[in-house]
């Protein structure tokens, strides 16, 4: 189940950019139960991590020098937003284990999937980097992402498409990138936390096994690639409608919950 659950997680980050971990989290509540939240959020940091790097070194490899510089170019401000709040909520979520919730979760994901049914016109030209709004941007949306245990995928593909006009398939190889800075930031913080936090509590014993673990990091990392390629194959149209399924599939199993 793990595997699969880490394929999955795989195959939806490279196909729409969602890095895993609304597939991860919502399983491993199933499977353990609501009480886990916290637990399932770290696990996805790991998967969302290695998700996103290999459908980010995928989304490399079939592109040209001049968009890969096009790509990094267009996202620098946001992603030097992210690495400043990023790691701060990790370190707040890895600390506290009352402060997130699974219905929490959900709603998160069901407001983005309410604003991917915005109907969007492709502009020809992308509108240039703002500074101000993409270091905001995307420090808010790292900070919510660590939080809840994605990637950003979904805020960070309608962001560039809505806010900056990027053609909605770039969108999703710049969530790809952003899920991996994301991914390696909330672990970072998550280790810090547990280095400088003391807690008086007694240590559990970790939600996952090592084989668990190696389970769903392999399952993602061997999909991902499958799933950058499929999206070549699909339109823009039917790309978000497997988002927008994705959300609210996500949102109802954590509601449920």
């Amino acid at each position: 189940m793990l595997l699969v659950a880490g394929a999955l997680s795989g195959l939806i980050a490279g196909l729409v950019g969602l890095a895993g971990g609304i597939v991860i989290v919502p399983v491993l509540v199933w499977l353990y139960g609501p009480p886990v939240i916290h637990d399932a959020i770290v696990v996805s940091w790991f998967a969302v991590l290695f998700n996103s790097i290999g459908a980010t070194v995928k989304q490399l490899r079939i592109r040209t020098q001049q968009e890969r510089l096009v790509l990094l170019s267009g996202a620098r401000y946001f992603i030097i937003g992210v690495f400043f709040i990023t790691p701060l909520a990790a370190c707040l979520a890895g600390g506290s284990r009352s402060f997130i919730s699974p219905k929490l979760v959900a709603v998160l994901q069901l407001c983005l999937a309410v604003v991917m049914l915005w109907p969007i016109k492709e502009m020809e030209e992308r509108r240039d980097p703002s500074r101000i709004r993409d270091l905001s941007f995307g420090g808010a949306i790292g900070g919510v992402s660590a939080l809840i245990g994605v990637g950003g995928g979904t805020y960070t593909i309608a962001y560039f498409v809505y806010g900056a006009g990027v053609r909605f398939k770039d969108a999703i190889a710049t969530a790809n990138i952003i899920g991996s800075t994301v991914g390696f930031l909330s672990v970072t913080g998550y280790v810090l936390s547990h280095a400088l936090i003391s807690d008086p509590s007694p240590e559990s014993a970790p939600l996952l096994s090592a084989a668990g673990m190696a389970a769903v990091i392999a399952g993602g990392l061997a999909f991902a690639p499958i799933g950058v390629s499929l999206s070549s194959k699909f339109s823009t149209k039917t790309l978000r409608q497997i988002l927008i399924f994705a959300l609210i599939m996500s949102s109802l199993r954590l509601m449920l919950s």
